[in-house]
């Protein structure tokens, strides 16, 4: 499938290959929580390991295990909330197995760093 296509008959999921489809076989646009980027086509499975292994790339070669969780846990948090920011705080913690406390501390540090770079430009 090419990263322009809109519609197709099976969606499949180039980090796992999960497929998605209708059950009548017509055309079917992505699936809503899934993406397309010049990597491939991801559903939110794979879309949120790669936004946690992204996250864990940042740690230092001698971070420990904890230090690495809490990153990981800090990217899917991060991602979630970019990716439905109307969504309450316990919402988002649910879907990422943290607290509420978390989802706010991490929408602090979003904030606080879109503020910065808009007043760097």
């Amino acid at each position: 499938m090419s990263v322009t296509e809109t519609t197709a008959r099976r969606w499949t999921c180039d980090g796992c290959d999960v497929a998605a489809s209708r059950l009548d076989g017509e055309q079917a646009p992505l699936p809503e929580a899934w993406a397309r980027t010049a990597e491939g086509c991801f559903c939110l499975k794979c879309r949120r390991e790669r936004a946690a292994e992204s996250a864990m790339e940042a740690a230092p070669g001698e971070s420990n295990r904890e230090a690495r969780a809490k990153l990981r846990r800090a990217g899917l948090i991060e991602f979630e909330i970019r990716r439905t920011p109307d969504r309450p705080n316990n919402t988002i913690a649910r879907a990422c197995r943290s607290s509420a406390v978390a989802v706010a501390a991490a929408r602090q540090r979003i904030e606080s760093r879109e503020r910065s770079s808009a007043g760097a430009a």
